[in-house]
């Protein structure tokens, strides 16, 4: 059977507009990507793209109803859009599980916090919006882990790893960078004792952004401040911490978010109180819920925040492609395949963000796992698995900084009849590369199951392949400027070099021509 080059012509989309990340990786990846691949199948065809970039026409929106203002219909259908929406197991309310949690609760040191609203799960915890009732008005993201020893050992790992990150050297470049924890404590109930870690309150991931792109990709300079600071924030972890995070992604980039944003999803969760109406199963989840709160401001708000606009659609109508929701809270409308954007969106270039989840993260000295890294976003050496570090993480910054600029995966490698999933990861990034030297095709503890003596695939003939490399695809499929493409393959070409030694490091990365670079227009 011909191995057939799926990197671009044949993209199986497995992502959805999941829970924010608000602190942690919310929800389980492998089920996320599977319960949505049916639905975006459906939409997997894309449309061109432009041949040259432009500079959007910002379009800004006035401010929507102010949460005081909904009925109880209008908040009855938000909360209809949600009936669907993926939570955790009940049955994982059991010894050893999650801890039950209501609106209204108390929690913490002297009843400290008290719940607001849940804003998500994963297999180890759930996250909820909790105010600080000793300073007044304080939020904060606090995940409440399961009391099973085993998801405490793990979270106990994870509280080192933060606390070392907080105090190291907080006046380093990048320590901003990262999501702030501030600390931890323990609570009961009749299921056992739950550590539970308090972080600072975080707008939706970059995942997020994605969707809403419909796939399209971001605006250019947009994409290059997130990748910076994604960098800087890399260097504070691999130099002054020397932590390796291991599951770089758009879900753990997470927006900063301000006062106004935060208070007016308070409004919006206090008014479903008042009027006795069912909350959506998680915040996020609603759909015609989350998006009006992020772009609800003036036009002078706009220009100081972290506004996203879409160059030619209501951002608030392309999240969800086929899907009927709630526009403004008032107005059904049914999206179109034909509606939606063949650009970029636009992003202020002024967002800001930081990385999130050390959940998964381990000591340069100290690895927890062998196998690391999420699928798409995983270096050519944990496939293999050969010894990795550092440079892991970078390998994962070159697949984001093309998914943000073209929509797509990098590498979204499929199991097949005659292949494996790691077979066919590693023919990708042969046919990116143009081959993988025979000295770090060997360096692997797997490497003989996937390579000859000569270092060749051995279940994938080179007649089978197609040369493609980055430059080519970008100019090929994405119709990008040649000048433009070549900036950004050199770039992610640095940052996927086979040979870790010789890869990029995240402080030298920061200097390379492309973050510096202005487009072409």
């Amino acid at each position: 059977m011909p191995y057939e080059n799926k990197f671009s012509h044949f993209l199986v989309l497995t992502r959805q507009m999941c829970p924010y990340n608000v602190i942690v990786t919310l929800t389980n990846t492998k089920n996320v990507r599977k319960n949505i691949e049916k639905h975006r199948k459906k939409i997997v065809k894309r449309l061109s793209k432009p041949s040259a970039s432009c500079t959007p026409n910002i379009r800004r929106f006035q401010p929507i109803e102010s949460p005081s203002t909904f009925s109880i219909k209008k908040l009855q259908e938000i909360a209809e859009k949600d009936q669907d929406a993926d939570i955790e197991s009940a049955l994982d309310y059991c010894p050893g599980g999650y801890m039950p949690v209501t609106i209204g609760q108390t929690i913490g040191p002297d009843n400290r916090y008290q719940i607001v609203r849940k804003l998500g799960w994963g297999h180890f915890s759930t996250v909820w919006l909790c105010e600080d009732i000793s300073e007044g008005q304080t939020y904060y993201a606090i995940k409440i882990v399961k009391s099973a020893n085993s998801f405490k050992t793990v979270a106990l790992d994870e509280i080192k790893l933060l606390r070392c990150v907080k105090d190291q050297e907080p006046t380093a470049a990048g320590y901003d960078k990262i999501v702030l924890y501030h600390d931890y404590f323990i609570a009961s109930s009749l299921y056992g004792e739950h550590l539970c870690l308090t972080f600072e309150l975080m707008g939706p991931s970059l995942l997020h952004l994605i969707v809403q792109s419909n796939y399209q990709g971001l605006e250019k300079e947009g994409v290059k401040n997130i990748i910076k600071q994604i960098l800087l924030a890399l260097t504070y972890l691999h130099e002054n911490c020397k932590i390796i995070h291991t599951d770089i992604k758009p879900e753990n980039i997470l927006i900063s978010v301000k006062e106004p944003y935060i208070r007016n999803m308070v409004a919006h969760v206090n008014r479903f109180n008042e009027l006795g109406v069912q909350m959506p199963k998680s915040y996020v989840n609603a759909a015609g819920w989350n998006e009006p709160e992020f772009f609800e401001q003036s036009c002078d708000e706009a220009s100081t925040s972290n506004v996203i606009y879409s160059q030619r659609v209501d951002p608030r109508r392309t999240s969800c492609p086929n899907k009927v929701f709630v526009n403004d809270f008032s107005k059904p409308i049914k999206v179109k395949q034909d509606q939606r954007p063949v650009s970029p969106l636009f992003v202020d270039p002024g967002i800001q963000v930081k990385i999130a989840d050390l959940g998964n993260s381990c000591w340069e000295d100290h690895h927890f796992a062998e196998v690391i890294q999420t699928l798409q976003y995983r270096a050519l050496e944990v496939i293999i698995e050969s010894d990795y570090s550092f440079a892991a993480d970078i390998w994962s910054v070159a697949c984001l900084a093309f998914e943000l600029s073209t929509g797509d995966f990098l590498f979204n490698p499929q199991a097949s009849e005659h292949l494996s999933c790691a077979e066919d990861h590693l023919g990708l990034i042969w046919e990116l590369l143009n081959g993988i030297p025979p000295y770090i095709a060997h360096s692997g503890r797997r490497s003989s199951e996937y390579f000859t003596s000569a270092g060749t695939l051995k279940r994938i003939s080179p007649e089978n392949m197609k040369i493609w490399k980055v430059e080519d695809v970008l100019v090929d499929k994405y119709q990008w400027k040649r000048v433009d493409a070549i900036l950004l393959a050199d770039f992610i070409e640095s940052l996927i070099e086979p040979d870790q030694d010789l890869r990029a490091t995240a402080s030298s990365a920061l200097n390379k021509k492309w973050l510096n670079s202005i487009d072409s227009h």
